[in-house]
């Protein structure tokens, strides 16, 4: 039996990693699930000034890394780099907030009302 003279190492001259840096987040729009087994909405990430919890108002603060689910601030530990697998637009953003405002006054205790929830498929409503 005969050992090929072959290095293993030979086929990855001038191969480079294609990725991103996860470290970074990018700003865009990306599709996620806030929990397993939950409904998947849309995350905005953005580079900003920061925004008050309460009212809503641009605080005169440093600027930081924001994120929004279904158009409620989450942290942007949780959502990146877990979404960056998904990128979507902006009219999908704007299309999981209508459906959540909509899930909130017909279907409060379903999954698409509150991303937290698990969906129940036999309790709610048709998502089409």
């Amino acid at each position: 039996m005969t050992r090929s003279s072959r290095l293993y190492a030979d086929g990855a001259e001038g191969k480079t990693f294609e990725g991103f840096d996860a470290s970074t987040p990018i700003a865009g729009y990306y599709r996620m699930k806030l929990r397993s087994g939950g409904v998947r909405g849309v995350v905005k990430l953005w580079f900003g000034p920061p925004l008050d919890p309460v009212t809503g108002e641009e605080l005169d603060r440093s600027w930081r890394w924001m994120a929004f689910f279904n158009g409620e601030m989450i942290d942007v530990e949780r959502a990146w780099p877990g979404c960056a697998a998904d990128p979507t637009t902006e009219e999908h953003y704007q299309r999981a907030i209508a459906r959540q405002s909509w899930a909130q006054e017909q279907a409060p205790d379903t999954a698409y009302a509150d991303p937290r929830k698990k969906l129940d498929l036999l309790s709610s409503p048709m998502p089409f």
